[in-house]
């Protein structure tokens, strides 16, 4: 199995993209947060104003514009109005005219009133908005109050009532917007420690936790990469020791039963009957021979190495003429590869052969291994009838299965290509060590 090869780096990596992250999320809510704060204390100041000091001051002569009860609303109540972050203050009617302002200029002028103003006139509560420094009442104000340069500012909105006939007003503070963003700056600093602090924290707690688990996780790759490389070579000591005994025993027997069995046919005083039964059972013993060494070579070739392995294919494919199938090999560029690998080709070439000659019904078969240096080739091309690959898999396919599993492991690629009618592929790419 292919494993990191620090995985040391990777986790700190890791964690150390994982901490920007979190800074990065985190700051950007506390930012957000902050603001939203900032303004909200504005907005809590602009209803406290309205409705507990200007809002009892408001009587029918200021409704009215009566000049003496402007006067006397200016001189007890503007004093308590522009406190704190509080640049001006207005009061509107229902119909847009200012019925008060600190900007003396601007009483009695009548603007249009926005759709925010509109809505808090009708539903109640408290509204904001970026004021427009260029807006007609803003252009009047600097002229009234003799400032030059236009501030941004915000605007902040209540309804009020009328204290003698109820008639639905509007108060409005204008807050300077560096003074909400200095507000904001100090509420930030507060969620500060949050910000970086629970991060840290996290990662601390979190850290010997992740690091336990990847230990774990090396530990247990690596066993089972041993586990497979022990059934492996298991496997293939198995495999030499079935073909060596195959060859030492049954297939030296008969191949010296055929040669008596022979070599008795040719006996002068034989009959003609009991000569021609000796020649059929000669032919069905080398048949048998034929067999048993097509048998041995699958289970294991005697030379599977990279100048073997164009025989070994060879004989993998030999069945094919039987079956009246016309295979081919084709083996180039493989002088590189080791051993391991070409017996990782050869497996997956055999696996793909066998179910091509079962399976296929196919009338040609092509087996290409190229190598160019660095990684090789496998290609099994068959033009059966082909199979539907989403098609749930039968038992039979099991060996394709544990080859995909081999084949991942060793680092390389399987896929298997086919459809109905259409043939099958076996593709496989590897390193060539």
């Amino acid at each position: 199995m292919r494993l990191l090869r620090n995985p040391v780096a990777q986790f700190v990596g890791v964690g150390l993209l994982t901490i920007v992250a979190v800074l990065l999320l985190t700051s950007r809510l506390a930012a957000s947060a902050a603001e939203e704060e900032a303004l909200a204390e504005a907005q809590r100041l602009n209803a406290v104003l309205a409705r507990s000091v200007a809002g009892p001051g408001v009587g029918r002569g200021l409704v009215d514009g009566d000049a003496g009860a402007i006067d006397r609303f200016d001189r007890r109540i503007k004093a308590r109005l522009l406190v704190g972050d509080v640049d001006r203050v207005t009061i509107w009617d229902a119909d847009g005219r200012i019925l008060y302002s600190n900007a003396f200029r601007l009483i009695g002028v009548r603007f249009p009133l926005d759709d925010g103003h509109q809505r808090v006139l009708a539903e109640g509560g408290t509204g904001h908005q970026l004021s427009d420094p260029d807006a007609p009442e803003n252009r009047a104000a600097r002229a009234a109050t003799e400032t030059g340069e236009p501030v941004q500012q915000v605007r902040i909105f209540t309804r009020i009532t009328a204290d003698t006939d109820g008639e639905r007003l509007l108060f409005e503070g204008y807050y300077t917007f560096s003074d909400i963003e200095t507000r904001r700056e100090h509420i930030y600093q507060s969620f500060r420690w949050i910000t970086v602090g629970g991060p840290l924290l996290l990662l601390l707690l979190v850290t010997p936790m992740l690091w336990g688990l990847t230990r774990r996780l090396t530990v247990s790759a690596h066993e089972r990469a041993r586990l497979l490389r022990s059934a492996l070579d298991a496997s293939d000591a198995e495999r030499r020791r079935i073909a060596r005994d195959l060859h030492d025993g049954v297939v030296q027997d008969l191949a010296g039963t055929a040669y008596s069995v022979s070599a008795l046919a040719r006996e002068s005083q034989l009959t003609h009957r009991q000569r021609s039964r000796l020649t059929s059972v000669a032919g069905a013993l080398r048949a048998s021979l034929t067999s048993l060494r097509s048998l041995q070579a699958e289970i294991h070739p005697p030379d599977l190495n990279v100048s073997g392995l164009p025989a070994a294919l060879e004989d993998l494919i030999a069945p094919a003429e039987s079956a009246g199938v016309q295979a081919s090999v084709s083996v180039v560029g493989v002088d590189e590869a080791s051993d391991a690998r070409v017996a990782l080709v050869w497996r997956v070439a055999q696996e793909a052969v066998r179910n091509a000659l079962r399976h296929a019904q196919a009338s040609t078969l092509a087996v290409t291994v190229r190598g160019d240096g660095r990684r090789l080739r496998l290609e099994v091309v068959d033009d059966g009838v082909g199979f539907d690959p989403t098609a749930p898999r039968d038992s039979e396919s099991f060996g394709l299965r544990g080859l995909e599993s081999l084949v991942k492991d060793s680092g390389g690629t399987l896929a298997v290509r086919s459809a109905e009618g259409d043939g099958t592929t076996v593709r496989m790419e590897v390193s060539v060590t």
